[in-house]
């Protein structure tokens, strides 16, 4: 008899790589497979209850999740795998690339290490696949298993809604929220910026940053804090403008939660969002990757409002299906 699948999430369940490896989850189980799950606040010391006849454990990972720096992570998160006693499989999220700065190399040698010690590995674009040959292990194949998509939901709102510039996901140097705030020195001073999310830890006062830009505007500044699925997808839908301005993503489930609420976001030119725009033609508003193209980008957005929603005859892709019936065959070939 085929022993079952293991599915291991550690984190807070607010988090998005977290949240995501639940999806994960749930399009597996969908899909009909036989499949475990067990959640961990913080990492595990042994094999969790109900993962114990599991041929199996995968994880998605990215450092920030096992420790306070990757060092730290690294060792916590060999420790579990040996732990676990049994293959483990990854899915690696937010790849080092040189925009890390001098945390790069340490961030390397965690990646480096747990591709090693697992039995598979995935990665979630393209581009990710490059940038773990060129900075982590070239011996080392990944596969390719793009975000997928939910089912594209538009929920327009009525016509009185206030008009606002939007950015989606945690806030952390380098997402983008300040270069799109400031991008909007030319608007209406009556014209909102809103962050849907929460400062990532150890950047809370890039909220008291975006605040003070603001105010010199006489613009207001709103920033949600955590929002659940369903709050999300309605405050996207109430955007005027949406943003995601990170210039180094190597894949962005910010952009997935803008185009399964049926948003178009503006994006800039990168690997990736090209790579997506050919992956899945009409969900994205695509400018030059630099400042002066972003102002012109939301201008042109407040001209056109219409050109920020998907046309509801295209289908992102890869769907919530899609992702189940890869994972469940990648998984069952790496327990086998």
């Amino acid at each position: 008899m085929t022993r079952p699948v293991g599915h291991l999430l550690v984190g807070p369940r607010s988090h998005g790589v977290v949240r995501y490896a639940q999806s994960v989850f749930d399009a597996v189980i969908a899909e009909g497979a036989d499949h475990r799950l067990a959640h961990m606040r913080t990492r595990c010391a042994g094999i969790p209850p109900g993962l114990t006849d599991c041929a199996l454990v995968h994880i998605h990972v990215t450092d920030r999740l096992f420790g306070r720096n990757p060092s730290r992570a690294r060792d916590n998160l060999l420790g579990m795998i040996a732990a676990l006693r049994r293959p483990v499989s990854v899915t690696l999220h937010d790849l080092p690339q040189p925009s890390d700065g001098r945390a790069m190399q340490a961030r390397i040698e965690f990646f480096r290490s747990v591709a090693r010690a697992a039995t598979g590995v995935i990665v979630s674009s393209r581009h990710e696949a490059s940038l773990f040959a060129e900075h982590v292990d070239a011996s080392i194949d990944p596969e390719v298993v793009p975000l997928m998509f939910d089912t594209v939901r538009v929920d327009k709102p009525s016509e009185s809604t206030e008009l606002t510039v939007g950015v989606l996901g945690y806030l952390y140097p380098g997402k983008g929220h300040l270069e799109t705030l400031q991008a909007m020195s030319g608007l209406d001073p009556s014209i909102g910026f809103v962050a849907l999310g929460t400062p990532s830890p150890g950047h809370e006062d890039l909220a008291d940053d975006l605040a003070k830009v603001a105010a010199d505007m006489g613009r207001r500044c709103t920033i949600t804090g955590y929002l659940t699925d369903d709050e999300l997808r309605r405050a996207s839908a109430e955007v005027t403008v949406p943003v995601a301005y990170h210039r180094h993503m190597s894949a962005s489930g910010s952009i997935n939660s803008w185009i399964s609420a049926g948003r178009k976001p503006l994006v800039p030119h990168t690997v990736y969002t090209e790579e997506l725009a050919a992956r899945s033609p009409g969900v994205l508003t695509m400018h030059a990757n630099d400042d002066g193209a972003l102002r012109a980008a939301i201008e042109r957005a407040f001209r056109r409002p219409t050109d920020t929603w998907i046309d509801p005859e295209v289908t992102p892709s890869p769907t919530v299906a899609d992702v189940g019936r890869t994972h469940d065959r990648l998984l069952q070939r790496w327990s086998a």
